[in-house]
């Protein structure tokens, strides 16, 4: 016997009204696996900050460097704030990175403390504007900005163990160039370790290879008043 015609329409629209819950369901799981989710990550930057004094008015008769990007060394061009735990074995820290390219972020504090060295006008770094002209072109080299550590502890470590201690290390190779004939006028390296690192506390850490690039600054600085002063 042939189901009646309001049974055949009955069987459609509940074959419809289920079809339809379960696209709502899939619809709404989808919603929910894209709903934004509170990121872990944290970022850090390197400020270059300069004294009060350094905040005068500049001398219009001061140096005009241009600034030059950095050449990082290949390990050390990551967004990811980068450790070394012993000798051989290094870490890249997944969740603790840097707020611009490492390179930039460099380039951009060394000039800004250049600014407030007394023989310096204006310290520009790339991209420059057309039509710029220096009196010196800056190209540094990034050999080391990372932290130290000692080795993880192994599993049969003392959990209320103090937290282990370690030190920034920055290197860097940097070269003064005349801009008319490009040839290399000085060069010279600086290195800065500072002790003291709480293994992990990352923003300690950016503070202290911040703080490093102080010193980078001042080398190139009392460089520069040698050539200037050059007969």
């Amino acid at each position: 016997m042939a189901p009646s015609r309001h049974a055949t329409w009955f069987y459609r629209r509940l074959v419809l009204g289920v079809v339809a819950l379960g696209l709502f369901g899939l619809a709404a799981g989808c919603v929910r696996i894209l709903e934004p989710r509170q990121s872990n990550i944290r970022y850090y930057s390197l400020e270059g900050r300069l004294s009060p004094d350094s905040l005068a008015p500049a001398d219009t008769s001061g140096l005009r460097l241009g600034l030059r990007k950095v050449r990082l060394a290949d390990y050390l061009d990551t967004p990811t704030i980068v450790t070394r735990r012993g000798p051989h074995e290094i870490h890249f820290a997944e969740f603790h990175r840097w707020s611009e390219s490492l390179d930039r972020a460099i380039n951009r504090a060394v000039a800004a403390r250049l600014e407030g060295a007394d023989a310096v006008q204006s310290a520009e770094i790339v991209p420059w504007v057309e039509g710029a002209t220096f009196d010196y072109i800056l190209q540094l080299r990034v050999l080391r900005f990372e932290g130290n550590g000692p080795p993880p502890p192994g599993p049969e470590a003392d959990d209320d163990a103090p937290t282990p201690t370690g030190h920034a290390h920055m290197a860097v190779r940097w070269e003064i160039v005349d801009p008319a004939t490009d040839s290399v006028l000085a060069r010279g390296f600086t290195q800065a370790r500072r002790d003291g690192w709480p293994v992990d506390d990352y923003a300690d850490l950016a503070s202290r290879l911040d703080a490093s690039l102080a010193g980078l600054a001042d080398d190139i600085a009392s460089r520069l008043e040698t050539l200037t002063s050059a007969p």
